[in-house]
Formats: structure tokens, sequence, C-alpha cells
């Protein structure tokens, strides 16, 4: 796919580069595992403790205050980022077995 788009040596080289890059492909599944158990745990310190917390208006740790919203947004986008890695990957994957 990346080599239609013209971006194969691109890959190549950062491939070159990081060699780890292709080991840690071959452990994927153990991999978005632990990443998925660590926004777990991001979830419940970012989202839910937050509610249960007793923060006054204009403390840090209330659940309108900017700290919080920034938080809540970089977990919300980390986690779209996850769910639409897990989709390429799997959706690619099944798309090379029905292809061979």
């Amino acid at each position: 796919m990346f080599v239609s788009l013209g971006l194969g040596s691109v890959i190549a080289s950062a491939v070159e580069i990081t060699p780890w890059l292709t080991t840690i492909s071959h452990h994927k599944g153990t991999v978005f595992t632990a990443v998925g158990a660590l926004l777990a745990v991001n979830y419940v310190l970012a989202v839910e403790r937050p509610r249960r917390m007793r923060c006054a208006p204009g403390e840090l740790c209330h659940v309108d205050s900017p700290a919080m919203r920034i938080n809540r947004a970089m977990f919300w986008a980390s986690a779209a980022i996850y769910f639409v890695a897990i989709a390429a990957m799997y959706v690619a994957a099944l798309w090379l077995r029905v292809r061979s």
C-alpha cells in the first residue's frame, strides 16, 4: 500500500535506520494488548477518577479545569488513533489473506 502511494523508500529507510521495528511487528498482538491495557489505565486516571474527586471549581483537580480537559482530549485522541491502527492492521491482513 505504501509503495503505491510513493512512500516505499520512506518505509525502507525507516526500517534501515530502526531495524527493531521489524522485531516489534512480529509481536503486534502483544503490543496492541499492552497498549490497550495502558489506555484502559489512562481512562481510569483521566476520565473516571476526576469525576469521583471532590474538587472545588478553580482547583487543578476539578473536572472542568483546563488541565483535565486537555488530559481527556489527549486520551480520546490516543484511543481513536489506537482503534484506527487496529482496524487498519487487521483489515489489511484480512485483505491480503483473501487476495492470496
